[in-house]
């Protein structure tokens, strides 16, 4: 997804693409872009820039509406170098190993998270956007990669938040009451991406190999389901300058609460 420096990768493009738009809107617009590095392995979700990679966190509601990660590190970034940077120490923490089928298999589904924060100069609105880049693990046959002991039960994990990431398309396409985000890390993690007020692309990578070739076609159905999936039209998240205050003030205090009330554990936010 990253590709090579002469032809960048669909992360790399879109990273260039976000900050070139921010520079852009600078004269009128002040922006903060953080960004957080995660992995879902065996079903746990783990922060791979804390100083404790293997820590389990958990997914909260917040009250008034989307979802939150408490205690996640969050990076400040000033361009696509420093995201690439804080990206290359996320990932030499991500779980991988070598199965009959990859040297270097993934053993975990990889989330890079950018937290757009726009502030109006003149009227003080402030908007918020996130860009949420992941890298799934791909399916797995027990089979043909020969898994066992450790290995099998990854490859468990994987193929079964799979199969619900295919649950929650299947609502979608059939605009169901009831969308089953829960039923896996992945996919709650994802409900605000997946939801009606957000925009998503999915690109399935498959393998040319004549042996993979019951692989590569349940891909292309996985991805053909996921073609006629409509999400509605995404929706702009604006707060006016007094909303804005009084959540700062509210994101101060409880920030102080915490560390007040619990030791620490993690550097939260690490500022460049």
């Amino acid at each position: 997804m990253e590709g090579p420096t002469a032809d960048p990768g669909f992360n790399q493009r879109a990273l260039q693409e976000l900050f070139r738009e921010t520079s852009e809107r600078a004269m009128e617009w002040q922006y903060t872009i953080s960004v957080s590095v995660m992995e879902i392995y065996n079903e746990m979700l783990r922060d791979l820039l804390s100083s404790d990679p293997t820590y389990k966190l958990e997914i909260k509601m917040n009250p008034e509406g989307g979802l939150y990660v408490p205690g996640l590190t969050a990076v400040q970034v000033k361009s696509v170098d420093d995201v690439n940077e804080t990206f290359s120490i996320g990932k030499s923490n991500r779980a991988t190993a070598s199965t009959n089928m990859n040297e270097h298999s993934s053993r975990s589904h990889a989330l890079l998270c950018v937290t757009v924060t726009g502030t109006n100069k003149t009227t003080g609105v402030r908007t918020l956007g996130k860009l949420n880049l992941v890298d799934l693990a791909g399916s797995e046959r027990v089979g043909k990669s020969g898994s066992d002991g450790a290995r099998l039960k990854e490859a468990q994990n994987i193929n079964r938040s799979l199969s619900s990431l295919g649950d929650v398309i299947a609502a979608l396409r059939s605009k169901q009451s009831h969308v089953p985000y829960r039923n896996s890390k992945l996919t709650y993690l994802l409900q605000d991406s997946l939801g009606g007020d957000s925009k998503t692309l999915m690109i399935v990578q498959v393998s040319p190999v004549e042996k993979n070739v019951s692989e590569t076609l349940c891909s292309l159905n996985f991805a053909q389901r996921v073609r006629t999936v409509e999400l509605g039209m995404a929706t702009r998240k604006a707060d006016s300058a007094e909303v804005a205050e009084l959540r700062e003030r509210l994101a101060s205090y409880e920030g102080n609460s915490s560390r007040s009330s619990t030791p620490s554990r993690l550097t939260k936010t690490t500022k460049r």
